[in-house]
């Protein structure tokens, strides 16, 4: 096994950790085992949240991670894969194998996605006290904003216009169906709806980063946090806003 193969090897790793949506850490601690597993010598690793430096030896590789997204699935099998490799379960060969097969894994596919969002939306919104109806009108939202935003990320839209159009899809599509007949109470079915937007993930993770003393990558994601947060309160927001001012307060 040569230096540079273990770079790539390690390289690999750390981009399939990061563009699922490790933690900085997580990903820190999983590099420098395997390297140290395979390689004796001087090696140093360093990871911020957009990307990662990799040294062994005499080589040196920075990976830019420019997309990331959130499958805990494909992290679980990576950190058991590096459990493997640390308990020497696998060796290098294998291990090369088997990583390529994790990052060749199909995603679950889009109606499998859609009706899990969709059902994440109706579930919430019984669990803020609203009837099946409202349930009923979230998961409808739900849905069609699910296969709206996967268009806009698929089309590399700018991830704060994703959410702040999500956002203003969501209370007018809510707004619509109410005024069609169907649920009673719109605060509960926006908050339900908007459960699968919130980077609740991201917040998880950068806690986990600053505990750890991980400042530039913790508050990094933090602030990327607060702004999906803020996009999502802006475009539901404005629209809710709009609409009170237009029918005198009924809808608001």
């Amino acid at each position: 096994m040569e230096i540079s193969e273990l770079m790539s090897f390690a390289a690999e790793v750390g981009e399939g950790l990061l563009e699922s949506g490790a933690e900085t850490k997580r990903v820190e601690d999983t590099l420098d085992r395997i390297i140290k597993h395979f390689y004796e010598g001087y090696s140093e690793t360093l990871v911020v949240l957009t990307g990662f430096f990799v040294n062994i030896g005499s080589y040196t590789r920075t990976v830019r991670v420019q997309h990331r997204s959130i499958n805990l699935d494909k992290v679980s099998k990576i950190n058991m894969l590096s459990r493997d490799i640390v308990s020497d379960k696998i060796d290098f060969e294998g291990a090369v194998i088997r990583l390529r097969e994790i990052m060749a894994q199909k995603p679950y596919p889009l109606w499998l996605k859609t009706i899990s969002a969709a059902m994440c939306c109706g579930f919430f919104t019984i669990l803020f006290g609203g009837k099946v109806f409202d349930a009923l009108n979230s998961v409808i939202v739900g849905a069609m904003l699910h296969m709206i935003i996967r268009t806009l990320r698929l089309h590399k839209t700018a991830e704060f216009i994703v959410t702040f159009t999500g956002g203003v899809l969501l209370a007018v599509f809510t707004v619509i169906l109410y005024i069609m007949g169907l649920g009673n109470n719109i605060s509960i079915m926006i908050n339900g709806a908007l459960m699968p937007l919130l980077p609740g993930l991201a917040i998880t993770n950068a806690l986990r980063d600053i505990i750890e003393g991980d400042y530039i990558s913790g508050g990094a994601r933090m602030f990327d946090a607060v702004v999906v947060a803020i996009a999502l309160a802006a475009g539901a927001g404005s629209v809710m806003y709009m609409m009170g001012y237009m029918t005198g307060g009924v809808i608001q």
